[in-house]
């Protein structure tokens, strides 16, 4: 918890469109980004969807990997460093080798203060939970165009300086970011704070839903299913009464023009995305 206290509890998953919630799932993990892949698993209905919608929490080179690969589906989801590498000063920054000069001929990379690397291996890391990413190793090459880049090519304890570049997750990085700056990837994003996030507003505000008062995950499954269904119906209720109001205040053609073109927009958003988000449930011991 945030106060330091250790209390049983429950990652709450949760999938929405046009603030309804459409699939849900609950996971012991603490953060998102291993949660999202088995959430997805879970969704029967998952192929009715193209983009799915997440916050910089679930952005990760295997969660890239499964949504492009597996789901042939299109990641709106921001990674950890996006917003730090839009500021001024991280463009600039001699220390990030995105903005070093790439000799792909030869394969080398070259420093704004003239240091050659050059590449020198593979190398293959593996995570705790199995994932393989494979890394290129650069190193500074001995001799350098001068004595003085001969010095900067070296730590203070002698050693030629290394760099590592992953092209795997640099490509994600990249497509990830034209995705979000297309004006169609914008657009759907910028949905994403509207869409998922008043569903918990309302859970926590209009419901008063802060805890679950069982135990066990599939009675707490059950627990939160019957939350949700029950926030779905009363906002599905509201949303007709809203649209007898509506018909009622135009006339016969307009009225039947605007049904119809809200259904299309309803199944246009319904294509659009997918807003998966998450929420910690705390359970109380009886």
């Amino acid at each position: 918890m945030k106060n330091g206290q250790l209390k049983p509890g429950y990652n709450l998953q949760l999938g929405t469109n046009s603030q309804f919630a459409l699939a849900y799932g609950l996971y012991p993990n603490p953060t998102d980004t291993r949660t999202l892949k088995p959430f997805l698993q879970s969704i029967q209905t998952l192929e009715l969807f193209q983009h799915i919608v997440a916050d910089a929490g679930y952005g990760s080179e295997e969660n890239y990997n499964f949504i492009l690969d597996d789901l042939e589906k299109t990641p709106l989801i921001p990674y950890g460093t996006y917003q730090k590498e839009q500021k001024k000063s991280y463009k600039k920054s001699e220390a990030n080798p995105e903005n070093w000069t790439y000799l792909e001929d030869s394969d080398q990379w070259i420093k704004p203060d003239g240091v050659v690397y050059s590449f020198k291996n593979y190398s293959r890391r593996t995570d705790k939970y199995g994932f393989e990413k494979d890394i290129k190793i650069y190193e500074s090459d001995p001799i350098q165009a001068s004595e003085e880049l001969d010095q900067l090519a070296r730590t203070e304890k002698g050693n030629l300086k290394q760099i590592q570049y992953n092209p795997t997750w640099n490509y994600f990085k990249n497509l990830v970011k034209d995705k979000l700056t297309s004006k169609e990837g914008a657009r759907i994003y910028a949905k994403r704070k509207v869409d998922v996030e008043p569903v918990f507003g309302r859970m926590k505000g209009v419901f008063g839903v802060r805890r679950v008062h069982v135990r066990g995950q599939k009675v707490v499954e059950t627990e939160i299913g019957f939350l949700l269904m029950s926030m779905n119906l009363t906002k599905l209720a509201k949303k007709i009464v809203q649209d007898k109001r509506n018909k009622k205040k135009n006339t016969d053609d307009s009225a039947g023009f605007h049904l119809k073109q809200l259904n299309l927009s309803v199944f246009f958003y319904l294509l659009a995305s997918f807003c998966p988000a998450s929420f910690p449930l705390t359970i109380i011991l009886k």
